[in-house]
């Protein structure tokens, strides 16, 4: 996995667990690719879909690093914000996002890749309407998921 510009590769386990007391557990799928790096924009962001639709995913979003400036979108900000208005279901977890605003989670439950494109949101629609209508299931794990992404 490359990325064009990163942040930080310092990541501790601190960050980790107050990551995780906001946001609730992250993925060890997920874990594995912040300890090799915490968030950028990525070199290989094309991921073909099985039905041959393309979807980008431009940033890693940063896990916060003690210490250090938090970066204006982070996934506990993120997350907390997606949460708190009900734009991704409860059990997942936003990982990333396109250049459009729209958000790549992992579900909790079972470690599949999913795509929330926001930009389709009915507001006289309820979010579990909402999830079942937008939703893009794109990978059944996040190792997948990773290993096909190719570069644009």
């Amino acid at each position: 996995m490359n990325f064009s510009s990163d942040f930080h590769a310092s990541l501790s386990d601190v960050d980790i667990k107050d990551a995780e007391n906001s946001i609730g557990s992250i993925p060890n799928d997920i874990l594995a690719i912040y300890h090799r790096q915490n968030g950028g924009v990525m070199e290989r962001s094309l991921f073909i879909s099985d039905a041959e639709d393309e979807y980008v995913m431009e940033y890693l979003l940063p896990i916060p690093e003690g210490g250090l400036e938090p970066a204006e979108q982070d996934i506990v900000r993120v997350n907390t914000a997606l949460q708190r208005e009900q734009l991704i279901p409860a059990d997942h977890l936003a990982f990333g996002m396109d250049g459009g605003g729209n958000y790549f989670s992992v579900a909790r439950s079972d470690g599949s890749v999913w795509y929330h494109p926001l930009d389709t949101w009915e507001e006289d629609q309820s979010p579990a309407e909402n999830h079942a209508r937008t939703m893009e299931r794109l990978s059944g794990s996040v190792t997948d998921f990773f290993d096909n992404l190719t570069e644009q």
